[in-house]
C-alpha cells in the first residue's frame, strides 16, 4: 500500500528484522550499563580548573542517565620537585585543583597518577601506571555504588529524588506528560518513565 501511494519502494522484511535485532541489542547494552553490581564508569581528569569543570559536567550527565561512577582518576600530577624554581607557582595551582577535586567528589574514591616520563604505550608502562593508581585494589571491582534515583514516601505524597550533583538550577528544565517526566540540563535531555507508584500523579514542586 505504501509503495502504491508514495511511489517509493519498501525494503525487504529482513531489513526490519535487522532493526529489531539492533534495538534488542541496545536494550541489552543499556541493562548492562545501568547494572551497578557489575559495571561502573571512571572519570579521568587533570588538576586544571577548566578540565575539572568538564569532569563535573560529565559526572552530572552520567548521573542523569543512571550510570554509576565509582572512581575519579587524576592524571598528569606533577611531582613538587618538577615544579621548583620558575614553575613554583604551578605547585599552588595544582594543589588547589587537587583540593577542589577531593572536595567536589568527596564520596567517590579519588586516585592520582603522577606524570610519567614515558608514553602510556606498552604493557610494562601500563602495569606501572595501574600499580600507581590502584595499588593492591582489584581494578576490575566496583569501587563505589551511589544511589542516583530514589522514591521516598512522605506525609503529603512522594519525593522522587534525583542525585544530580553540580547541576545549576538555572540550567535545568522539567516537564511532565502522563507517566513520563522530562528533565533537561542545558542541551542534555532525558525522559523518565515514572515508577508505577508515581504514575497518574502530578509534580507539585521541584
Amino acid at each position: 500500500m505504501v509503495e502504491k501511494v508514495m511511489k517509493i519502494p519498501m525494503p525487504e522484511d529482513n531489513v526490519f528484522d535487522d532493526v529489531e535485532q539492533l534495538n534488542e541489542k541496545l536494550y541489552q547494552l543499556q541493562a548492562i550499563m545501568t547494572n551497578k553490581e557489575i559495571l561502573s564508569i571512571r572519570i579521568v581528569t587533570t588538576p586544571e580548573r577548566i578540565v575539572i569543570k568538564e569532569a563535573k559536567r560529565n559526572f552530572t550527565y552520567l548521573h542523569l542517565y543512571n550510570y554509576n561512577i565509582d572512581a575519579v582518576i587524576v592524571n598528569k600530577v606533577y611531582p613538587p620537585k618538577a615544579l621548583d624554581g620558575y614553575f613554583s607557582k604551578w605547585i599552588n595551582l595544582q594543589e588547589e585543583g587537587l583540593k577542589e577535586i577531593r572536595e567536589s567528589f568527596s564520596e567517590v574514591p579519588v586516585v592520582t597518577l603522577m606524570l610519567l616520563n614515558k608514553e602510556l604505550a606498552t604493557e610494562s608502562i601500563l602495569l606501572e601506571a595501574a600499580k600507581q593508581i590502584f595499588g593492591a585494589t582489584d581494578p576490575a571491582a566496583v569501587l563505589f555504588k551511589d544511589t542516583i534515583f530514589e522514591v521516598k514516601k512522605e506525609e503529603d505524597g512522594y519525593d522522587f529524588i534525583l542525585n544530580i550533583p553540580f547541576a545549576d538550577k538555572a540550567d535545568m528544565d522539567m516537564g511532565q506528560k502522563g507517566s513520563e517526566l522530562m528533565i533537561q540540563i542545558k542541551n542534555e535531555k532525558r525522559c523518565f518513565t515514572l515508577p508505577d507508584i508515581l504514575r497518574n500523579k502530578t509534580v507539585q514542586n521541584a
